[in-house]
């Protein structure tokens, strides 16, 4: 989850490849210091963490790798139509990153 959140602080805002290849070379350098040190795993695609998944299941609020973007885009389709028949329609475009 922790290159999760650095991805979308600092990574999605980086538009050269001379800085995303410099971000990169950071956070290489910072996973080195986890006593786990296992980048393909840390920075596995698609590198994305939601509670909406969890939470459109049934279970507890708890923040878990999407592993199956047709499985996260099932799951805000389906929260999509149920705020729109319970509260107002809201026509959304749901957009999805081409990993």
């Amino acid at each position: 989850m922790w290159a999760h959140e650095c991805h979308r602080v600092y990574l999605d805002r980086l538009i050269l490849q001379e800085d995303i290849d410099k971000y990169m070379e950071f956070m290489n350098n910072a996973m080195k210091e986890f006593s786990d040190f296992k980048p393909d795993l840390i920075l596995a695609e698609p590198l994305i963490f939601t509670n909406f998944i969890s939470v459109a299941k049934g279970h507890e609020p708890a923040y878990l790798n999407i592993k199956d973007m047709d499985d996260l885009k099932a799951v805000l389709e389906e929260k999509l139509l149920a705020y729109n028949e319970q509260v107002a329609s809201m026509d959304l475009v749901l957009f999805s990153l081409a990993c």
